[in-house]
């Protein structure tokens, strides 16, 4: 890796107002409505070296048809590997500090840690994120899978700042203590 700035491991996803990342049975057609709202995601994505996500959130993207958004290596914790992987696309059980490390080999970029919500969990339990982006959309689901549940110790983040956009949507930057 080149001497200089050193890659962050970002959290970068949607809730909505009631902590929610989806409704009942991964239900995500709330977030229908903010399609095509500029809140700087492909600015974002141009500082992205790799992208770790967990199973259930693949599956979502395949089953949406966003399966090849990304033209960035991706990884995903999985304890099964699907019969025709993408390429691009690595299936790994490996402890995440050990994804982590292997990323930060092949990039000096940032790592987006995409979701779901056990994905961003074992990331914050472990002490393993750098900053928290954070896109409130204005719903309130009261049901589905909730965003910060079974955080083993209290985290300190640090308000980076603070971002408005169309239909209501505000982003929180935080940097994790």
């Amino acid at each position: 890796m080149m001497e200089g700035k050193m890659s962050k491991t970002i959290l970068y996803i949607a809730a909505s107002l009631d902590g929610y990342i989806a409704g009942p049975d991964d239900d995500i057609s709330w977030l229908s409505p903010y399609q095509g709202i500029e809140y700087g995601y492909e600015e974002f994505l141009a500082k992205i070296g790799a992208v770790i996500k967990g199973r259930r959130t693949y599956d979502i993207e395949v089953r949406n048809g966003w399966e090849n958004a990304f033209s960035i290596p991706q990884f995903v914790l999985s304890k099964n590997k699907p019969e025709l992987p993408r390429p691009g696309v690595t299936f790994t059980n490996e402890d995440i500090a050990q994804v982590l490390q292997k990323i930060k080999q092949i990039t000096d970029k940032d790592i987006w840690i995409e979701g779901g919500a056990n994905v961003a969990r074992q990331f914050i339990n472990r002490g393993l994120l750098d900053e928290i982006i954070l896109t409130i959309v204005p719903v309130i689901l009261g049901d589905g899978i909730r965003l910060f549940d079974n955080i083993h110790k209290r985290r300190n983040l640090l308000l980076t700042d603070v971002m408005r956009f169309d239909k209501g949507l505000v982003q929180l930057i935080y940097s994790v203590g």
